[in-house]
């Protein structure tokens, strides 16, 4: 009797985890999305501390979110888009949140990690860098098995793009100008 009821309490608690999840869709409002262990990270009179994330700290205006695993391979992921709207893409006209997952770090490796995410917010203070402890955005935003995934969101909190996997060249290039054009207050197509 003990066994049925912690069975049919796993069964309810995954039931409300699914009904919480849902994946960004385009055209549709980016789906909420709240990390309070850890968090995002704040740098202030060069101290660091973290408080809780939620996607509802919408910035006003185009808004790329990358999520990924803690490690190297995943973090080069989409970095051919970031480096693109680096170059290409007057500052200020966007904001990057980099949301990182803390739970698919290699045994050990967090405390080097959290390191080098302190040394790219100093380089980057006016992004937001969230760590995700415990994963939460995968199961959240249904990433899948990669756990990966990035979206373009416009000032309205409208996904106009959202992908999982890394760009081509020319994927690089239409998605920089679909920011581009967010930024300045136009429409694209093509999302």
């Amino acid at each position: 009797m003990i066994i049925a009821r912690i069975l049919l309490l796993i069964a309810l608690a995954s039931a409300a985890a699914a009904a919480l999840a849902q994946a960004p869709a385009i055209e549709a409002p980016l789906p909420q999305l709240e990390i309070a262990d850890r968090g995002e990270i704040i740098l202030n009179n060069d101290e660091f501390s973290y408080r809780p994330w939620s996607t509802a700290q919408a910035p006003g205006k185009v808004h790329v979110v990358q999520y990924f695993g803690a490690t190297q391979s995943d973090s080069e992921l989409f970095e051919p888009f970031t480096d693109a709207l680096q170059e290409f893409v007057t500052p200020g006209t966007f904001h990057v949140t980099t949301i990182i997952n803390l739970d698919a770090a290699m045994w050990g490796t967090t405390g080097f990690v959290v390191s080098e995410v302190k040394k790219n917010k100093r380089t980057f203070p006016e992004s937001t860098i969230v760590l995700d402890e415990e994963g939460v955005g995968v199961d959240t935003w249904e990433l899948g098995k990669k756990g990966a995934g990035l979206l373009i969101v416009d000032s309205l909190g409208v996904v106009r793009h959202f992908t999982k996997q890394a760009m081509t060249d020319e994927e690089v290039e239409r998605f920089v100008a679909m920011v581009e054009g967010y930024a300045v207050g136009g429409t694209v197509e093509g999302g």
